[in-house]
C-alpha cells in the first residue's frame, strides 16, 4: 500500500501526529530529495537505520517508476516531497497515477501544502476558483497567461523566485491592470503576503523593494 504524506513546508510543528507515528513504523521512503527528508527524519529524532529510501523526481525513468510499483504492491510504502504534500504540482503525481491503473490501495493524509492556506488568505472570492500548478518555464507559458487572463474565477498557481520577475513583465505586456495577490516564504518567520493593484506591485518589484525569495503562489482576480 501507498501513504501518500505531506511533510513541513517549513515550520516542522505543521506535521501530524499520524505522519510521525508512520515515520517511524514504516520501512520503505519515496522522496522527492532523499537528503532532505533524512534531515527532517533527524530533527523528529526518528532512528532511520533499518530504512531504505528511494528517489523520485520528475526526471526519473519510467522503468524505475515501474520498480517502485512492484515495491508498492509488496510493501508498505511512504511517498514524501521536499516540502507540503506529494502529488500537488509534484513528481509524486505519476506514482499515484500508475497506482489508480493497476488497483493499488494508497491513503493520502491531510497535511501541509501551500495552495489551501492562500487560498484561504485571499481577498477574492473564493468559493470557485482555478489552480494553475507551476507555470511552464517557456513553451505554451504565454498562451497559458492568456487563458488565465480570460479567467472570470479566481486563479492561483505557484511561481519560482527565479521567474517572478519574467511574470510581472508578461503580465504587463498582457495589458494586466487589476488586483494581484503574492505569498512568499510561507509558515517561515519572515512570511509576506501583499494584495495590492498590479502596478503598485510591478513598482516596487522593479525598484527592488520586493524580497525575492523561495517559492511564491500568486493568485489574481479581474
Amino acid at each position: 500500500m501507498l501513504y501518500v504524506i505531506p511533510t513541513p513546508i517549513w515550520n516542522l510543528d505543521d506535521i501530524t501526529l499520524r505522519a510521525l507515528k508512520l515515520f517511524k513504523e514504516l520501512k520503505y521512503f519515496i522522496c522527492e530529495d532523499t537528503r532532505t527528508f533524512k534531515n527532517l527524519l533527524r530533527a523528529y529524532d526518528i532512528d532511520f537505520s533499518d530504512k531504505k529510501f528511494f528517489s523520485l523526481t520528475s526526471y526519473t525513468d519510467p522503468g524505475v517508476i515501474k520498480k517502485y510499483i512492484n515495491l508498492v504492491k509488496e510493501n508498505d510504502v511512504w511517498l514524501v516531497s521536499e516540502a507540503g504534500t506529494p502529488g500537488l504540482s509534484d513528481p509524486g503525481k505519476e506514482l499515484i497515477k500508475r497506482c489508480w491503473q493497476e488497483g493499488i490501495d494508497f491513503e493520502v493524509l491531510p497535511g501541509a501544502n501551500a495552495l489551501i492556506p492562500a487560498v484561504v488568505a485571499s481577498c477574492f472570492p473564493t468559493d470557485k476558483f482555478c489552480f494553475y500548478g507551476f507555470l511552464p518555464q517557456k513553451k505554451g507559458r504565454e498562451k497559458i497567461l492568456k487563458e488565465i487572463l480570460t479567467n472570470n474565477k479566481a486563479v492561483f498557481f505557484y511561481e519560482s523566485v527565479h521567474r517572478l520577475k519574467k511574470l510581472f513583465d508578461q503580465l504587463n505586456k498582457l495589458e494586466f491592470r487589476w488586483k494581484i495577490f503574492i505569498w512568499r516564504e510561507l509558515t517561515k518567520k519572515f512570511q509576506q503576503y501583499l494584495c495590492w493593484d498590479f502596478e503598485k506591485i510591478y513598482y516596487k518589484l522593479q525598484k527592488g523593494d520586493l524580497i525575492l525569495k523561495w517559492e511564491f503562489v500568486v493568485w489574481i482576480f479581474k
